[in-house]
């Protein structure tokens, strides 16, 4: 399996939490500014349960880009942060 953002949170998804987070940490390492993958390292964060980790990322994915706000309502991945109050600011900026 290819190791990229995706990938990671499929590896979690899957029961890999270790390498699934294993992938998280060097896809944003070697691609910190790239706004799909800290999507997607958000999105493998979220499922994992690292609330801070998964919304820092994803600031910086919207910081870095473009992100569709109806990506990240309806996001199955997000689901554990959507009620957190700096995903819904975050919202609220997009």
């Amino acid at each position: 399996m290819k190791k990229n953002a995706p990938g990671a949170a499929a590896a979690v998804s899957l029961g890999e939490k270790k390498l699934g987070l294993e992938w998280a940490e060097r896809i944003s390492s070697a691609h910190p500014q790239e706004t799909m993958t800290l999507y997607g390292v958000a999105c493998s964060y979220a499922l994992l349960g690292q609330t801070e980790k998964a919304i820092e990322c994803m600031e910086e994915a919207v910081r870095f880009g473009t992100i569709q706000k109806k990506w990240l309502e309806h996001d199955p991945d997000l689901r554990s942060i959507r009620d957190h109050p700096r995903f819904k600011a975050l919202l609220e900026r997009l």
